[in-house]
């Protein structure tokens, strides 16, 4: 072939590949248009058009980047083919790698929304620990609630047309004739100079030294624009390196920063765990209840409790407990997800981003177990799940913490209307009611199911009140505005229901009893697109019984604060027990503290990583971006505390971890 005929394809093959790369910059300029279409009421107030300039160019940036990870390919067979010929080799490499980014890239912008829908954010590393979730239901929830055949449709539509374009211009010459006019040596030497500079700038997103990162990514002052920014590719790879960051037992602890040593350092003169978060009991302040129920809620915050949502009727029964009981409002949950949130609960460890149920018996059971503490004082410890103890490893973690029996929907037959979940919430608490001996000293941990999807509880059976806008009470159907629809809000009502329900029995049968209502997560589901950071974050903490003082308190706490409040109130004085949270009744009480967030009495902060801190003013309601944060180092001294118990045991000085620096197995 001679050398005119080489550089004459190679421009033609340089020009499709141009074409490839201008190609899949418009593919991902049309996701981010259409997610921003698909969620616009997410939209604050306050976004402007410097905002979405600001957003869709840095977008652009990372587009640019993971276009050119399906161009690496054919660009360096276009180098080093093409002056031997090969031609034929370069263009079916070419068209292969156009297929895999057509195929791939709609498959992964179709699960972005979707994921979005659920969870509020583009991938995170929540995506990997839900992989390890009971995956028959799972499956059948998509079937039954993520509109499988639309999404087909969709996916398959998109494919057709994104081959179709790329196939109809395959053979244009604009381009090529543009490159044409590189026809001396040293043009052609220009050319492919330029070209090689081009595709290192795109794949690094930038012509400077500083490259697209997703710390520096935040650019809009719109929360909701600067979750569309990254692109779904850079979100997926970030999300990967959030969970390999905070499940590989390596060495590193990823609340610690370099410059902090190791955890000796944050916890000088310290060697054990255990002795940090020891506490001594003040002594009881009632009188010992037989039995103490503590009710983990299925996807409930705090928002249907408030006074402005109260009239909606939601959670009327809750209310109406909470009325007659302690009710803390400044709660947070541990996590982000129920295992995450139940698993601090039962072990008192505070959730660091680790799947804490499926470390097995790496170490020993956490002393700070709620089941494992309450059995020095005296109380039988049951677990009572309207799921199937399959569901996250629970059947093996909740005894190996120290649960004495175990109850969940297989015995109640697993026959439900409420899809794969797990049984009724009105059959769980049949269960409690049947298996808890009223004689017996007992503490019962009970977690429900019925409030999540696919939704499948026939509500209106139930005798759920509302089909439309139109049913709901006047004052709050200003505050309805395209959020939840009515089955989901259905089955809000229908866990309240429930819970009502089994108080009605429950407070006869256990007249001494103490009973304690807290939600796992916030619901992911608002009555409006936009929820504030406190609505989207809280969760209600609640206890009531014989003895419990009535009082609603602003008293700042997290999951992690129960076992010690609950110990506080019944333990001998001098008891020994261990804890990472405290007393909630303790009026010097500080903050509570999630994972990323932290409370006090007046604001509630969120310090996710690589994102602009946000603040929100619990008396105004106002929220704001910042710089700095007021609990971010306690925070983080916490988590780093609760990481290294998590993953390496009680002892603090540095031993036989390296042995372990394989994967946790999930």
């Amino acid at each position: 072939m001679k050398q005119a005929s080489k550089w004459t394809n190679f421009i033609k093959e340089l020009g499709n590949l141009c074409f490839f790369w201008f190609f899949g910059i418009v593919f991902f300029f049309i996701h981010r248009l259409v997610f921003v279409l698909l969620y616009k009421n997410q939209l604050g107030p306050n976004a402007d058009t410097v905002d979405f300039l600001q957003a869709f160019f840095m977008g652009f940036r990372f587009d640019a980047t993971a276009i050119c990870y399906f161009l690496i390919l054919p660009f360096l067979t276009l180098l080093l083919l093409s002056p031997f010929g090969k031609f034929n080799i370069i263009r079916k490499t070419r068209i292969v790698c156009q297929y895999i980014f057509i195929v791939f890239s709609t498959l992964i912008c179709v699960v972005t929304y979707n994921y979005f829908r659920e969870y509020n954010d583009q991938f995170n590393n929540f995506l990997f620990l839900g992989l390890y979730d009971d995956q028959k239901a799972v499956a059948n929830t998509i079937i039954e609630y993520f509109h499988p055949v639309l999404n087909t449709f969709v996916i398959l539509s998109t494919i057709f047309i994104a081959i179709f374009i790329l196939r109809k211009f395959e053979k244009k010459e604009r381009i090529y004739k543009f490159l044409q006019r590189f026809q001396t040596k040293p043009l052609r030497i220009l050319l492919v100079v330029l070209t090689v500079f081009c595709f290192v700038s795109s794949i690094r997103g930038s012509f400077t030294k500083v490259p697209a990162i997703k710390k520096w990514s935040a650019v809009a002052k719109d929360n909701f624009l600067n979750k569309t920014i990254l692109n779904p590719y850079r979100a997926l790879l970030s999300a990967k390196h959030e969970f390999d960051e905070l499940n590989y037992i390596d060495g590193k602890n990823p609340f610690i920063e370099k410059s902090k040593g190791d955890i000796t350092n944050l916890y000088p003169g310290q060697k054990l765990v255990s002795a940090i978060i020891e506490k001594e009991a003040k002594g009881d302040t009632i009188p010992k209840p037989k039995q103490i129920f503590l009710v983990v809620m299925e996807s409930y915050d705090s928002w249907p409790l408030m006074d402005k949502y109260a009239p909606f009727g939601f959670s009327k029964n809750l209310k109406a407990i909470g009325d007659k009981g302690m009710r803390y409002d400044n709660f947070l949950p541990s996590g982000h997800a129920t295992l995450f949130s139940f698993g601090a609960i039962i072990t008192g460890v505070p959730y660091t981003g680790v799947n804490i149920s499926y470390l097995g018996s790496l170490h020993e059971a956490y002393k700070s177990s709620i089941f494992k503490q309450f059995k020095k004082l005296g109380y039988e410890t049951n677990f009572f799940y309207g799921g199937f103890l399959s569901w996250e490893h629970v059947g093996e973690f909740v005894p190996y913490q120290g649960a004495d029996h175990i109850f969940s929907g297989a015995d109640m037959g697993g026959k439900s209307d409420s899809g794969e979940w797990g049984v009724e919430d009105e059959k769980l608490f049949d269960l409690v009611l049947q298996k808890v001996d009223p004689n017996k000293y007992t503490l019962n941990i009970i977690l429900t199911s019925s409030y999540h999807p696919p939704y499948a509880i026939d509500i209106y059976k139930k005798g759920f009140p509302y089909k439309s806008l139109a049913d709901f009470p006047k004052e709050v159907q200003k505050y309805y505005k395209n959020g939840m629809n009515m089955q989901e809000l259905g089955h809000l009502w229908y866990g309240d229901k429930a819970i009502g329900d089994f108080m009605t029995k429950a407070e006869k049968k256990f007249d001494t009893g103490i009973f304690g209502f807290t939600g796992d997560h916030y619901g992911r589901r608002f009555i409006t697109p936009s929820p504030d950071l406190y609505e989207r974050s809280s969760v209600p903490f609640i206890l009531y019984g014989k003895n419990i003082p009535v009082t609603r308190s602003k008293t700042p706490g997290s999951h992690i604060d129960i076992i010690p409040t609950l110990i506080e109130m019944i333990a001998p004085k001098g008891f020994k027990y261990y804890s990472f949270g405290s007393d909630l009744r303790d009026p010097n009480k500080r903050n509570g503290i999630g994972l990323t967030k932290a409370i006090d009495r007046n604001i509630l902060e969120h310090f996710a990583k690589d994102e602009q801190p946000e603040i929100i003013d619990l008396h105004t309601f106002k929220e704001e971006k910042e710089k700095t944060t007021k609990y971010k180092a306690e925070h983080d001294k916490l988590m780093a505390l609760a990481w290294h118990y998590t993953m390496r045991g009680d002892t603090l000085v540095k031993s036989h971890v390296e042995s372990e620096k394989s994967k946790v197995k999930k």
